[in-house]
């Protein structure tokens, strides 16, 4: 059993737990829709230079507040509101970033919101989709910056759903949505805050805009209309002037002011960037420093990191209590799949170290029976009444690594004013989730001792706090927990290493060349064929002579067979382009048999080539080779299997000289083969097929033929363009006022 130990004083550290600490003038705490969407309606009205929305989500349709609260001459839903933003104020710009989610996702999200907003038809006013992250992550930051005067960062997007009030009724009509039918009650955390502390997410914002699109967006100038205090302008001046320099919402009272602010990012190493895991460090932190409380709201508890810093502190003698508040599951299919199995398993081990009972799981539930769940979506966390931090991160594993996150974090003295308001922020939770007032919580802690028995006492009918039933976690669940499939902790190493190899200092990698001459052979064969079906040359010679000279040039089979191997082995060696040799063997043998033909020669080829370069040895291929041997056989000799697949599918070098330098190398031999067969087989089976149906095209008028050759030429050139977008461009760190 462990003994207690002293915990540290916490403290923010710029390149390490977080990115930037600046002072916010004024700061308010935002929960759940009604008060955000509305805060937000009221803050863009005044807005004059810039409005950055940056989100997971972006839905054109959703009401910004209820029906009975609206004012009947600005437009409620979001689309039309930010048009008529655009329509009345000639100087201000407006940036919308959505994260260009994956088709599973799209099932759930409205189509094509641009075409739905007039103001896009503006010089103004911009969109763009966020697709510019690794493979399986996700652009999850949820920001909106106005004149980088006030900022909102949090847990809400502008998605369907999202809009509720603190009371959570379940038939609460004003929910009702265009299909007709009341969504489950919704609850989530947004943090307002503004001056220097909103600048420094404008810079955050603006910096995803441009890994996203490439395009700089200036800041906006300080100096132009920007009132520098809290009182600057008045209550007459401000009803005079609809247009105010300061955004911050009239009925919006700030709780703290000139407040110190953390910033805290995740980024995904990406395309040169370097990865960024301040979200996790001051998870770290702050969970090792809590003394008496941690206080956690969150959608998911999946985080092999958070389990692993919540487990050492439940296995001291005396540590923190925790009370951490989760949905009774998560929401949507895929969620529940990827993280429901993994959640299972980390509460099964907090409880195990839990050894003096004071891990405490909550859910939220509502309705006259207490049987209608609240989807918790908040990503809060409250430490012992000094330590607050609001943000998108969840406590999964995806957010510490791979997604794109931003959260603000607060540190007040004990005792102060600033720490009062982060407890009242606690306690005022803790009192809508019970159906209670704030005052009924802090008068049950201090008579009952700890959040938990207060919570114990407090509990009634209806609206309530379930304790979250125990699900051990069966093998199975084990097993895929592990694996960290559904749920990664970063970057692939494939897509790293991918990253490593096409990285040559500049924007115009290596492989790019590679894969225009692919598009440029497979155009000139296809013109040379048009030219003899359809062309000037149809009147040279007739169909059945064509078909005539294929057949009479094509080889036998054992004769043909062990020509095509010698030119697979001698090209090989005398660096002959392996794409013409396997684009010949689809138009010789027909797309399966040169499949295999194809597949054969191409491991041969790449046998000898090792060979000889194992007998040449490393420094003799070197100086052959040159700096790209180094590069090539330091990434074959790290990854094994991966790194040859890797290599054989992005061209970074050629095949000849991949060979030799494998061999060289002495990267196992079974290794090597293993990789090649892996990494070749898709694209030798497209250009097989090509070459295939292109003989068929010259051997036959049928259309099918014909419209099947193009069908498979747009499939290789479509796959070859995503290859480029995906690797091809290196993000070049820094530029703009990021």
């Amino acid at each position: 059993m462990s003994q207690k130990s002293t915990p540290g004083d916490l403290h923010f550290v710029p390149g390490k737990n977080c990115g930037y600490v600046a002072t916010a003038d004024r700061v308010a705490l935002l929960v759940d829709g009604e008060a955000y969407f509305s805060a937000f309606k009221h803050a863009a009205l005044k807005a004059r230079h810039a409005i950055y929305i940056v989100g997971w989500d972006f839905n054109s349709r959703i009401p910004l507040e209820f029906p009975d609260v609206a004012a009947p001459d600005v437009p409620n839903e979001l689309g039309p509101f930010l048009s008529y933003l655009a329509e009345r104020r000639p100087n201000l710009r407006i940036h919308v970033l959505n994260w260009d989610s994956p088709l599973l996702y799209k099932l759930d999200r409205e189509w094509l919101p641009r075409m739905r907003i007039r103001w896009f038809a503006q010089s103004r006013a911009f969109f763009a989709l966020d697709d510019q992250h690794p493979l399986g992550a996700a652009q999850h930051q949820k920001m909106v910056v106005i004149d980088d005067r006030m900022a909102f960062v949090g847990g809400i997007d502008f998605s369907a759903g999202r809009l509720d009030s603190r009371a959570h009724a379940p038939e609460d009509a004003r929910r009702r949505g265009p299909d007709g039918k009341i969504p489950q009650p919704y609850h989530d955390i947004q943090i307002a805050v503004a001056g220097e502390a909103a600048r420094a997410v404008g810079r955050i914002a603006r910096e995803r805009w441009r890994l996203a699109t490439g395009e700089h967006l200036d800041a906006v100038d300080a100096g132009a209309g920007a009132t520098g205090s809290d009182d600057a302008g008045g209550e007459d001046t401000r009803r005079e002037d609809p247009w105010p320099d300061d955004p911050w919402p009239d009925d919006l009272a700030p709780e703290l002011v000139k407040m110190p602010v953390a910033i805290a990012r995740t980024r995904p190493a990406w395309k040169g960037l370097p990865e960024i895991r301040e979200v996790e460090t001051l998870y770290r932190d702050s969970i090792a420093c809590a003394r008496e409380t941690i206080y956690i709201e969150n959608q998911y508890l999946t985080s092999s990191t958070v389990a692993d810093a919540l487990r050492k502190r439940l296995e001291e003698t005396g540590g923190p209590e925790i009370v951490i508040i989760l949905p009774r599951e998560p929401s949507g299919w895929i969620e529940q799949t990827a993280m429901g199995i993994n959640q299972r398993r980390i509460l099964s081990k907090l409880r195990e170290a839990d050894h003096e009972g004071r891990l405490h799981v909550y859910i939220p539930m509502t309705g006259d029976r207490g049987d209608v769940p609240i989807m918790v979506h908040a990503k809060a966390m409250i430490v012992d009444g000094r330590y607050a931090r609001v943000g998108s991160s969840n406590l999964n594993n995806r957010s510490m690594g791979l997604d794109s996150e931003c959260d603000i974090a607060l540190l007040a003295d004990p005792g102060s004013p600033e720490s009062d308001v982060i407890t009242g922020w606690r306690d005022g939770l803790l009192a809508e989730h019970l159906g209670c007032e704030r005052e009924e919580v802090a008068r049950a802690i201090a008579g009952e001792g700890s959040l938990a028995a207060a919570i114990a006492f407090l509990r009634r009918e209806g609206r309530s706090l379930h304790s979250l039933p125990t699900s051990p976690p069966d093998d199975i669940d084990a097993m895929i927990a592990e694996s960290g499939i559904l749920d990664p902790m970063a970057t692939s190493e494939p897509e790293r290493l991918a990253d490593e190899l096409v990285d040559n200092g500049g924007n115009r990698p290596p492989f790019r060349k590679a894969l225009v001459g692919l598009l440029v052979t497979l155009a000139i064969v296809t013109a040379f064929a048009a030219f003899w079906r359809f062309g000037p040359g149809a009147e040279l010679v007739q169909a059945e002579r064509v078909e005539d000279m294929v057949i009479r040039f094509s080889p036998g089979w054992w004769s043909g067979l062990s020509l095509m191997l010698a030119a697979y082995l001698l090209g090989g060696l005398v660096m002959f382009p392996v794409l013409v040799l396997i684009v010949a063997t689809g138009l010789l043998y027909g797309p399966w048999t040169g499949l295999a033909v194809a597949l054969a020669g191409s491991l041969a080829s790449a046998a000898l080539g090792y060979a000889v370069g194992a007998a040449l040895g490393r420094n003799t291929v070197q100086r052959i080779a040159g700096k790209r041997f180094r590069q090539v056989s330091q990434a074959l000799a790290r990854r094994g299997i991966i790194s040859v697949a890797l290599i054989r599918m992005l061209p970074v070098a050629p095949f000849t000289l991949v060979n030799f330098a494998a061999g060289a190398s002495q990267i196992r031999f079974r290794d090597y083969m293993a990789g090649t067969l892996l990494g070749m087989a898709p694209g030798i089976t497209a250009i097989t097929l090509f070459s295939g149906q292109l003989r068929a095209a010259l051997t036959s008028a049928d259309p099918v033929d014909i419209a099947l050759l193009g069908i498979i030429l747009a499939i290789i050139v479509g796959a070859a363009a995503w290859f480029w977008r995906r690797f091809g461009g290196r993000v070049v760190e820094g530029g703009g006022d990021a």
